[in-house]
């Protein structure tokens, strides 16, 4: 089976469940231009695998994402709404804008995981009690006085990230749900000293200048 959707099914035929917005034709939901006028639409609520024409899989190939992605940015780049009324160029500049957002999410294994277990309605309550690796990550970025101490800090928060979100993915290929969140909860953490530690060291860096 094809992890790819057609580029005619962007303009394909509608299925009863959208119209289009200048001529109130039926039009497909993941439709672009409505077959009928070719009028470009609005943006509906689709998920990001329909939006970029892939099968919703936890595995993307990052070629076809890449190439899916060009496609179809290409198909609505600004240039070639300019001619086009100011609805209609309202409407291109918004696809692009949810294309972007589906594109960036889908790319990064660790977003498309947070993004996998919300499709799935996944999402549990964070645990209240701190993460042991957090907690000790966080423990050395308040001991670090120099800024090879925050450098150290963020090898090993950089590590960290790389193997949770192995595991996180392991998680989500086996439907282990309960610990595919519990390891988001802990990559979060993770993310959130990645950014305490640069602006620690910048704040080192910057004070000696």
């Amino acid at each position: 089976m094809s992890n790819v959707v057609g580029m005619n099914e962007f303009c394909g035929m509608a299925n009863g469940d959208s119209y289009c917005w200048l001529c109130q034709k039926p039009v497909s939901t993941r439709a672009l231009f409505c077959h009928q006028c070719g009028t470009i639409q609005p943006v509906r609520e689709i998920d990001h695998f329909a939006r970029l024409g892939l099968d919703r899989r936890l595995d993307i190939d990052p070629e076809i994402l890449e190439r899916q992605y060009a496609a179809l940015s290409r198909t609505l780049d600004p240039e070639r709404f300019l001619i086009r009324g100011i609805g209609e160029r309202g409407h291109a500049a918004k696809q692009l804008e949810a294309l972007n957002v589906a594109y960036n999410t889908l790319r990064e294994p660790l977003q498309r995981g947070r993004y996998w277990l919300s499709l799935n309605e996944k999402i549990f309550k964070e645990q209240a009690d701190v993460n042991p690796l957090v907690g000790e990550l966080r423990r050395e970025l308040t001991d670090a006085a120099e800024p090879c101490h925050c450098d150290r800090v963020a090898q090993k928060a950089g590590q960290a990230l790389e193997q949770g979100v192995m595991m996180l993915m392991q998680a989500l290929r086996g439907g282990n749900w309960e610990q595919a969140n519990q390891t988001l909860i802990q990559l979060e953490g993770v993310e959130l000293i990645l950014g305490e530690v640069r602006e620690r060291r910048e704040g080192m860096t910057g004070a000696r200048e």
